[in-house]
């Protein structure tokens, strides 16, 4: 068992707290912000420290440190805080859920976590700081980049994910499909063909029916 440190006090961070303490050999011990955005003195019942503070109180020697930040601004935020925990010293912690589905070769990269029921064929590569949620699942030999988000997707076998780029709920990315750097593919999605740099793709909204549902009472 070793101890860490999660960077953030959002619902993120919430659930990278659970997911530690429930499935992993690492022990939360506190968390952290920038001593700005310290709102209160605890968080899920450990201390929130402040960053600039956090070097003394928990040393980059003992602790080690998950970065809990969204995909605000193309996930530049938290590969910020990552770059700078590094400079801190801080070793990236990493999380696999025991649920989750993985070949054994898999190689898991620092600040990233694989969320439970996630599925991912043999010869899957998934960068460093990108997020997998729960049920992606994603075709053999396809790469995801650094700093990505993903939210339970559907991936075809060979695709490639550029850097900094989210991918939403339910999105469906075909076989072979390079998706750009920076992209954001909406909840939905349904992506046939090569994606550029820094595109935006929205799934079709569903609209109300002109036929309420009181009506359905007669049927």
């Amino acid at each position: 068992m070793s101890d860490i440190v999660i960077f953030g006090t959002r619902n993120f961070a919430e659930i990278a707290h659970y997911y530690f303490t429930h499935d992993s050999p690492h022990r939360v011990a506190a968390f952290t912000v920038d001593g700005q955005y310290v709102e209160s003195a605890t968080f899920a019942g450990l201390p929130v420290v402040p960053f600039e503070e956090l070097p003394q109180r928990f040393p980059p020697s003992d602790f080690g440190m998950f970065v809990a930040v969204g995909h605000q601004q193309l996930n530049g935020q938290r590969e910020a805080k990552v770059a700078a925990a590094e400079q801190a010293g801080y070793r990236l912690a990493s999380f696999i859920s025991s649920k989750a589905d993985v070949p054994p070769e898999f190689q898991l990269q620092p600040n990233t976590m694989i969320m439970e029921r996630a599925t991912l064929q043999p010869f899957v590569r998934v960068g460093r700081d990108s997020i997998i949620w729960s049920t992606t699942r994603i075709g053999f030999h396809t790469q995801i980049g650094d700093h990505c988000w993903v939210v339970c997707a559907l991936f075809g076998e060979s695709c490639a994910v550029g850097d900094n780029s989210f991918i939403g709920l339910n999105a469906t990315i075909a076989p072979g499909t390079r998706i750009g750097r920076g992209n954001i593919i909406g909840a939905g999605a349904l992506i046939t063909k090569d994606t550029k740099d820094y595109e935006i793709y929205r799934g079709e909204a569903s609209e109300a029916s002109r036929v309420p549902s009181t009506r359905m009472r007669r049927i």
